[in-house]
């Protein structure tokens, strides 16, 4: 029973963990789901949902009971947070991805490094780099009316899965690429609902077509799929460095802000290091 609840209560903080950082810019929800242990699991339940629809609709539940809880409540001080002090709180994300890579690690320990594995971590830290550096709007499908609108949001739709279930992908970034992320903003304050709606619906049936082929890749090639999960996660930190670090240092910063930014960022990296290694030992896969 302990066990259990124990099980539980992690599933729920995992969601609520993932659920508040995706509104940083440059963490995806699948890099938080790595780095926190329940990626394989959350792959494994879409993928498989029909084979024990129960089970998995309740794993399902409290995953996005945390999710949703997240959003909704600690986004809003994090987004605070990285308006007032956007240094430290970014600094904290970059010790945050770096303490999960131990966890990452250990899923190779099965098999020796070798030269091959070197290749598949530089292919996806450029396939990761390469997508943070496409210019916001370069492809803008937020056109048309009627039926072209609504295939436009279809698309969208299966972009952000993409987005959403392979890690080191940032989902707002992606929206910038497309030129849909002021609509989509829009849309969410404006509560239109049939908007949302389609790419919700959309989004869903791009997650049951990737997760299949992506769980297959995982236990078919598990020690080249982690290697190059390694190279996702820290090509994902690129984009904060470039976006949220670099613009916040002021051109004439004094010797005082220097100090105090350096010993903040020192201890909000130590802290989100320790914080992240501290919830991947409760691993749910």
């Amino acid at each position: 029973m302990r066990n259990k609840l124990k099980d539980n209560l992690a599933i729920v903080l995992k969601g609520y963990v993932i659920g508040s950082s995706m509104s940083v810019p440059g963490v995806s929800g699948g890099t938080m789901a790595i780095l926190l242990g329940i990626y394989d699991r959350l792959i494994s339940t879409i993928s498989n949902f029909f084979k024990d629809i129960k089970g998995n609709v309740l794993f399902l539940i409290k995953f996005c009971i945390g999710a949703g809880a997240g959003i909704c409540s600690l986004s809003f001080l994090i987004k605070w947070m990285l308006e007032k002090f956007p240094v430290p709180v970014s600094v904290f994300f970059l010790g945050a991805v770096v303490g999960g890579i131990p966890a990452l690690y250990k899923k190779l320990k099965g098999s020796p490094l070798r030269i091959s594995s070197g290749v598949y971590f530089l292919l996806g830290l450029l396939i990761v780099l390469s997508i943070g550096f496409i210019p916001a709007g370069s492809v803008n499908i937020g056109f048309g009316s009627g039926a072209v609108q609504y295939l436009m949001l279809l698309i969208t739709g299966i972009v952000i899965a993409l987005a959403l279930v392979l890690p080191g992908i940032s989902t707002s970034h992606m929206l910038l690429v497309l030129g849909m992320y002021d609509a989509m903003l829009t849309a969410i304050t404006e509560f239109d609902i049939v908007y949302i709606g389609v790419i919700g619906i959309a989004t869903l049936i791009g997650i049951f077509l990737i997760t299949k082929p992506i769980e297959w890749i995982l236990n078919a090639y598990p020690h080249q799929t982690y290697c190059m999960i390694i190279g996702f996660v820290l090509g994902s930190t690129s984009e904060i460095f470039r976006d949220k670090i670099l613009p916040a240092i002021p051109e004439s910063a004094a010797s005082l802000w220097w100090i105090g930014t350096g010993i903040m960022s020192i201890a909000a990296f130590v802290l989100g290091f320790m914080a992240i290694k501290a919830l991947s030992r409760f691993q749910n896969d």
